[in-house]
């Protein structure tokens, strides 16, 4: 689900004459004492600000668009076609349902500043609960919702390159060749790293589609590279295998070049059409990227780094990317690129906020007017922390489903547990080093899935990802890893030296997030299978990795700067702001208060000790 409202986007090439003072809707407060006092102080200074975020955003943007929800998760689940969330108020009160199930996971302190930026603000308290815990609970349903259209969408049972079986070359880097499975994907799993290398130019691509009210032929695209084939041309044939199952063979009308990365993206649509919410339509199988090499590239499939696509169908997501050692210049540092919604408006709304506790370390946080965390910042012990979503069904709000599985008719889309940045709020009132910070994000369970880099100024490197543990996998839903950690295959889990790590919005390590199951007719795979951050996070990953590749010079802030302000690597529409964290110097280096936040220079906050 796109949640945002269109709008002119300024262009990147404008930085250098941007204007030398930050943007007016930029602000920085300080605030001391209990927690009450400090929600009270927030509340009071941006009175104005968090009352119009509240209407601009929730009332205006979000409610209509999480709305457009509401027919496919009440066919699932009867509750939510009854009365109390009719007539527009269903995304105010599903949303106001988990936040009251979240409520009392939040403890004594949380609560008590939220009833500090309510009294402060004049907004509810109930208004300033929704207002602080509806970006998890959003993006649960919102996933939710995700999963179930995309569930009744074509499925690709196969991928098959004709011919690699036969060509006396390993396909696969697995070290033999001519395997009877080489070059076949059967059943297909969305790959992470390239799915076959040193094809022969004239290698055709099978796709086998399948799907319950069947697939539409006309519905069928495949591009290769920049070129797009359609229904009709005769690079592509089709065969109905069965009903349901529709064969898509496509032959290259030239020779591919040699020696050369191509990027195959599948989707179609079947013959069903969806009248509500309108406008009628197919459900489209998301976008499916196959990347591949042809004979004299010479690269391991592992080793190919997606190429930066020029037609504007990728919206780059969050990603981090934390430096120290011989990497750094001058100390670790930790670069934090977050984009999710801005319909128009966030960026009206910013806010960096020091916190002053009665107890605990002093830190500082980006963020937005009435919100009590950010999703990034440093304390004055020198941690650093940066969170991005990660899609996962393995989150409280299936999880509250399973619990009722007994009677789905009565059942509810509930939340628990901690939103993100509450998460983030623990990590910077508790953690003296990035191990201890990894540690406080185990302790408590999200509401949805994150991934969180955690620094410090002694060069403590490390990545938590989380998810609910809705389907008790073992692991309490914690899966962390450092530069040096490998996977199986002995690969680097998401680094390129020691020194570093790059972190996009899906999970690397926890790749199973899920269990494959069956829940009332309903698909639940893991968050490869569906999730729309997990090809645009490959691609952010590949591409920033080549920018910190090619960089001979241990890197510094304004590199890191630069890097955030990127075009290959900005959200136009929803970036939301960039942050570069100098944990050495406990200083924030923030761009924000604009679409896109790198647009506007970066404005150093120091940390006061």
């Amino acid at each position: 689900m796109r949640l945002l409202l269109l709008l002119p986007v300024l262009s990147l090439a404008t930085l250098a004459c941007a204007p030398a003072t930050p943007p007016p809707t930029r602000e920085t407060i300080v605030v001391t004492g209990s927690a009450y006092d400090r929600g009270l102080q927030h509340g009071t200074a941006l009175r104005s600000k968090i009352r119009s975020f509240y209407t601009t955003l929730l009332n205006n943007s979000l409610y209509p668009f999480l709305s457009r929800e509401q027919p496919d998760i009440a066919g699932l689940l009867k509750e939510y076609d009854s009365d109390r969330y009719k007539e527009g108020r269903f995304a105010f009160e599903l949303l106001l349902d988990s936040a009251k199930s979240i409520e009392r996971d939040l403890g004594r302190a949380g609560r008590d500043e939220l009833r500090g930026i309510a009294e402060g603000s004049g907004l509810t308290y109930e208004q300033a609960l929704v207002l602080n815990t509806f970006v998890d609970t959003t993006l649960a349903v919102r996933g939710i919702g995700l999963a179930i259209r995309q569930g009744r969408a074509p499925v690709i049972e196969s991928v098959e390159f004709l011919g690699a079986g036969a060509d006396q070359v390993d396909n696969d880097g697995d070290g033999s060749s001519d395997e009877t499975d080489e070059g076949v994907f059967r059943p297909y799993d969305p790959p992470f790293f390239a799915a076959a290398v040193e094809l022969d130019v004239r290698t055709r691509l099978r796709v086998v589609f399948s799907d319950a009210d069947g697939v539409e032929p006309q519905t069928v695209r495949v591009r290769v590279n920049e070129a797009l084939y359609l229904h009709g041309d005769p690079s592509l044939e089709f065969v109905d295998l069965s009903p349901g199952r529709l064969q898509v063979t496509w032959t290259p009308p030239e020779p591919l070049p040699l020696a050369s990365q191509i990027t195959f993206v599948l989707s179609a649509g079947d013959t069903r059409i969806i009248e509500i919410p309108g406008p009628p339509r197919a459900s489209f199988r998301r976008d499916e990227e196959l990347l591949v090499t042809t004979r004299g590239a010479g690269l391991h499939p592992r080793d190919i780094s997606r190429p930066p696509l020029t037609d504007n169908r990728t919206r780059p997501p969050p990603f981090a990317v934390g430096v120290k050692g011989a990497r750094a210049a001058s100390g670790p540092l930790l670069a934090h690129s977050f984009a999710l919604l801005d319909a128009n408006t966030a960026h009206k709304h910013t806010v960096v906020v020091e916190h002053r506790p009665d107890n605990g370390p002093p830190y500082l946080t980006v963020g937005w007017a009435g919100i009590v965390y950010g999703l990034s910042g440093l304390n004055s012990r020198g941690v650093g922390v940066a969170c991005n979503p990660s899609d996962t069904l393995d989150n409280s709000v299936v999880g509250s489903v399973l619990s009722q599985a007994a009677d789905l008719s009565k059942a509810k889309l509930l939340a628990s547990g901690l939103p993100a940045g509450f998460l983030v709020k623990r990590v910077l009132e508790r953690a003296g080093t990035a191990a201890e910070g990894a540690a406080v994000l185990a302790e408590d369970s999200p509401v949805y899935g994150w991934n969180c880099t955690v620094a410090d100024d002694q060069g403590g490197l490390e990545v938590v990802e989380l998810d609910s543990d809705a389907f008790k996998q073992g692991q309490g839903g914690v899966y962390g890893y450092g530069p040096t950690d490998r996977d199986a295959t002995m690969r680097r889990f998401s680094s390129l030296t020691d020194d570093d790590l790059i972190v996009g919005s899906s999970y690397t390590r926890n790749r199973d997030d899920s269990i494959f199951l069956n829940l009332a007719g309903q698909r639940v795979v893991p968050q490869r299978y569906w999730s729309g951050f997990f090809f645009r996070s490959r691609r952010v990953i590949d591409n920033v990795t080549r920018r910190l590749q090619a960089r001979a010079e241990p890197v510094d802030v304004p590199w890191l700067e630069g890097l955030l302000a990127e075009p290959e690597v900005v959200d136009r529409s929803d970036s939301m702001n960039a942050v570069v964290l100098d944990l050495r110097a406990r200083t924030v280096h923030s761009a924000m208060g604009a679409v896109p936040a790198p647009s506007v220079p970066f404005v150093a906050t120091e940390l006061r000790p």
